[in-house]
């Protein structure tokens, strides 16, 4: 593979997942010189969404990059919208290499934090494994075809360091563990507190907002999120000093700690190209002290918009405070690009800013 700063090119696929109020994300990317051979390109593909997003990823692939073949695929997390049509991926395209975190391999790393002193790291793992199936499947599937898989923590790099995972770090991801939804009580909990997975539904109340700084709406502090959504790959792409970044369905600690890992090795996380939303948006997964932080001239999310939640009109509201132009894909395809071959698609209307936003 060749790939070179002269004629760098990028261009950032969203296609549209779920309906009926589900949503996922699907994500073809791609970079490198984008007029040239195959050699000068670095195909990657972000989750696959459920199992007809895969065969949408394929035909997508095949058709815009005019290739079967992926260097990169990144599994962000176990959950089923984000895992399952990967395995059409794998099947159908010549697959390099897949990314993925392996959660039941790391079960004697935890087996003495069980109050039960009668569980074992195999049946840790075997609770893993039945719960967590269709990943399973994937790395079934992996080894079958020859797929090599590394599980994409801190500091792992590809593309000569053009990509770079920036989380979850491998002890962080080790406490979340523990508060899996299939696994027992731990003696004390090291990650995020069950009590906190989940999330009340409630009627809506709606707030009156205003588009500047000081009427900051998007204040909450507490991390909801899941220990499955906390442990998503945060994957920094900085091609010739133009930064994208995509991270599934992390939450507010995990970003936290992304930052963190950033500043340690003095990455700017601020005004970058692009950043792909978490968790469709959800009002759970970000803050102004993150945005503050972590924010871009452009910001995509992945969402069906059919459930009323996702995405969140504050959420959105808030990325147009930071900076961001914000496009949500609901039932079309999206596309960022730079320096890449016209397609002829019109171009995308941004999300509107709203004088109410949910409390």
């Amino acid at each position: 593979m060749i790939l070179s700063t002269m004629n760098m090119g990028y261009e950032v696929d969203y296609l549209p997942v779920g309906d009926r109020g589900r949503s996922g994300d699907a994500i073809a990317l791609r970079f490198g010189n984008l007029s040239g051979q195959r050699e000068e390109q670095f195909v990657t593909v972000i989750d696959g969404g459920f199992r007809e997003s895969g065969e949408k990823l394929v035909n997508h692939i095949d058709r815009y990059y005019n290739t079967d073949k992926v260097d990169l695929v990144v599994s962000t997390h176990p959950d089923f919208d984000h895992a399952f049509g990967l395995r059409t991926v794998l099947k159908e395209l010549h697959v390099r290499e897949l990314a993925m975190h392996l959660p039941w391999k790391h079960t004697d790393d935890i087996e003495n934090l069980y109050k039960d002193n009668r569980i074992t790291a195999s049946g840790l793992e075997e609770r893993l494994e039945e719960s967590l199936q269709h990943a399973r499947d994937l790395e079934t599937l992996a080894i079958q075809k020859g797929i090599p898989i590394v599980e994409p923590f801190q500091g792992t790099t590809r593309a000569r360091g053009a990509i770079q995972v920036l989380g979850p770090s491998k002890n962080y991801y080790k406490t979340l563990l523990t508060d899996f939804r299939s696994m027992p009580e731990p003696k004390s909990s090291l990650g995020i507190s069950k009590s906190l997975q989940m999330v009340t539904e409630e009627a809506v109340k709606w707030l009156q907002d205003f588009c500047d700084l000081d009427s900051d709406l998007l204040n909450d502090d507490k991390d909801t999120t899941s220990a499955e959504n906390n442990t998503s790959t945060i994957i920094l792409f900085n091609l010739d000093d133009r930064k994208l970044l995509f991270t599934g369905d992390a939450g507010k600690t995990a970003l936290l700690k992304a930052i963190a890992y950033a500043d340690e090795h003095e990455i700017s996380l601020t005004k970058m190209r692009f950043l792909d939303v978490p968790h469709h948006g959800s009002k759970h997964n970000l803050n102004s002290k993150i945005l503050k932080r972590m924010n871009a001239a452009t910001a995509y999310i992945s969402a069906s918009g059919n459930n009323g939640k996702h995405p969140a009109k504050k959420v959105t509201n808030a990325l147009q405070k930071h900076g961001s132009r914000v496009f949500v894909n609901r039932k079309s395809k999206l596309r960022h690009s730079f320096n890449a071959p016209d397609r002829g698609w019109v171009v995308a209307s941004p999300e509107k800013f709203h004088d109410y936003v949910e409390e």
